[in-house]
């Protein structure tokens, strides 16, 4: 009995619920980190849109301040087109 107590380390079994644990852990993070990733990337593409759009804009706005023909953009000529005939 004595040699049974001085025994030190983890039986198979241990071993085997420990590694269970971790490879629990470890499906459920890498799960949380790819959606993560994948929100991120929708964030940055929708970002990516709203930039251009907008300097599509400015860059249109910008023609009819300093008296270049309008843009192709749809609707924005014609309204460029009655500012123009006010002044």
């Amino acid at each position: 009995m004595n040699s049974f107590r001085q025994m030190r380390g983890f039986t198979l079994l241990e071993m085997l619920v420990a590694l269970t644990v971790v490879a629990i852990l470890i499906a459920v993070s890498l799960n949380v980190y790819a959606v993560f990733c994948h929100g991120m990337a929708e964030t940055s593409d929708r970002y990516v849109r709203f930039a251009t759009e907008s300097a599509n804009e400015l860059r249109c706005r910008t023609r009819f301040v300093r008296g270049l023909p309008p843009c192709d953009s749809a609707g924005f000529g014609a309204f460029q087109g009655d500012i123009r005939l006010r002044l």
